[in-house]
Order: structure tokens, then C-alpha cells, then sequence
């Protein structure tokens, strides 16, 4: 399996390519035609993510997302989860296990690490837990035991957590500043992974 590193992610080509996933969004909704998880009349599927891990986080945990190395692995087969303009769902196979509704939700924020993403029902407070959709460890195994190499044992970076920012951003008209936000954020994620050390 190839492993992504955020120290190692190229800011401008990802916003690149973020900005002309907006685009594609803006003018045509998203491609809706996965399956999966069955929809209400007229939702459509924008992002899927595979190999998800459900848990609840707090205020320590969203400043610092590396912390969170030792959540458990997905298990096989793993849940996923989705989005739609109206709403983000974690999914085992075709069941729901759990949704929330962007338009309930005060923010849907991803993990500075690019690794998972928070849904806020309200600005947190420093005692609040709060859910969190996880990226999934990535397996690393060797006879010979050593060392794992790096992005192995650790929650899968994955650039399209963004998207699911970027489809709460659109059901607040807020799209075109999310857009414009991106290349400093990336910028920002890539310094903060670079300059963080070893774990």
C-alpha cells in the first residue's frame, strides 16, 4: 500500500486540484453515482472515504491530531464514510450506523494532519467531546521486526477529508472562500508536518 505524507504533499498542485474539484462541484453538483448507502430522493454521493474509524475527540485532540496514533484500526471490511449536500454519514457496508446533518451542524472541521475530520453541533468548549470520523491505520508487518517505515502504523493521510469541508462549506454559500483559503492552509499543514517530530 503507497502511504502519503503530509511533510511531503506539493500546497499549490493540491490546491490545484482541490480548486478544480470546487469547480466541478459548483457546476455540476459532484458525481453522485457510487454505491452505496441508500439516499434520500434526490441526495447524491460527493466523496466516499474507506477504512474509517468512528470516535469522539476533544479540544487537546483537534489541536494536536498525532496524538491520537494509538485509536484502534479500521477493521475489515472497514466502514466508510460519506457526504452529501445534505448530510455526512458513517456507513458499514450499505447500513447507516450514523448521520448527521450539515445543516445541524455548526462546523465540519478536518484534523491539521490531514487525517480524519471533527463535526461540531457547536463552538467546542475545552471540556466538550465532540465526534470524529479517523482515517484508518495503515498495516505494516515485516518477519524481521525494525522499525516501520515512515507513514506506516499511523492514521492514512488523506487530501480528500477536504472535500467534506469543502461540500459543508458549499451548503453555507462559503465555497469561493474556502477555495481562496486553500493554498495558505496546505501551505501551512505541509511547515506543520515538516517541522514536527518523529513519532
Amino acid at each position: 500500500m503507497d502511504v502519503q505524507l503530509a511533510s511531503e504533499l506539493d500546497p499549490a498542485a493540491e490546491a490545484e486540484r482541490l480548486d478544480q474539484w470546487a469547480a466541478s462541484y459548483r457546476t455540476s453538483g459532484g458525481l453522485g453515482g457510487w454505491l452505496g448507502p441508500r439516499r434520500a430522493a434526490g441526495e447524491r454521493w460527493q466523496v466516499v472515504i474507506r477504512a474509517v474509524v468512528r470516535d469522539e475527540i476533544d479540544q487537546r485532540d483537534l489541536a494536536d491530531p498525532a496524538v491520537l496514533i494509538g485509536h484502534r484500526r479500521a477493521r475489515h471490511p472497514a466502514p466508510a464514510a460519506w457526504v452529501s449536500p445534505q448530510r455526512v454519514i458513517f456507513a458499514d457496508g450499505r447500513r447507516v450506523v450514523a448521520a448527521w446533518r450539515l445543516d445541524e451542524l455548526f462546523d465540519v472541521r478536518v484534523l491539521d494532519d490531514l487525517t480524519g475530520v471533527v463535526l461540531l453541533a457547536a463552538e467546542p468548549s475545552p471540556d466538550d467531546r465532540f465526534p470524529a470520523l479517523l482515517s484508518g491505520i495503515v498495516p505494516w508487518w515485516s518477519r524481521y521486526g525494525g522499525t516501520a517505515p515512515p507513514g506506516y502504523g499511523r492514521r492514512r493521510v488523506d487530501l480528500d477529508w477536504l472535500k467534506f469541508e469543502g461540500v459543508f462549506a458549499a451548503s453555507r454559500d462559503r465555497l469561493d472562500e474556502w477555495t481562496r483559503a486553500l493554498p495558505s492552509r496546505l501551505s501551512r499543514i505541509v511547515r506543520r508536518a515538516q517541522d514536527a517530530p518523529a513519532r
